[in-house]
């Protein structure tokens, strides 16, 4: 899986956390050794999926159903 491969490079670069990952930027990601375009795929996907808190779904490659409104159920007027 590529996408293992690519967190190792980020975690040998030095982005260990999750708000590293998130807040690279473009210059960043290039400087990374042997980056490719599929790459940076991988990564703007996983900043993605970090940013919507979805880490666990984007790595299992699983996506969620539609989510059901939240606090449909609570009875209030609209």
């Amino acid at each position: 899986m590529n996408t293992i491969k690519v967190l190792q490079r980020l975690f040998d670069a030095g982005y260990g956390t999750e708000k590293e990952i998130a807040n690279m930027t473009m210059v960043e990601m290039l400087a990374l050794p042997g980056v490719n375009v599929a790459d940076l795929c991988i990564i703007s996907e996983l900043q993605k999926s970090i940013k919507a808190n979805k880490v666990i779904s984007y790595l299992s490659e699983k996506t969620e159903a539609k989510e059901e409104t939240k606090g449909a159920d609570y009875g209030g007027t609209t």
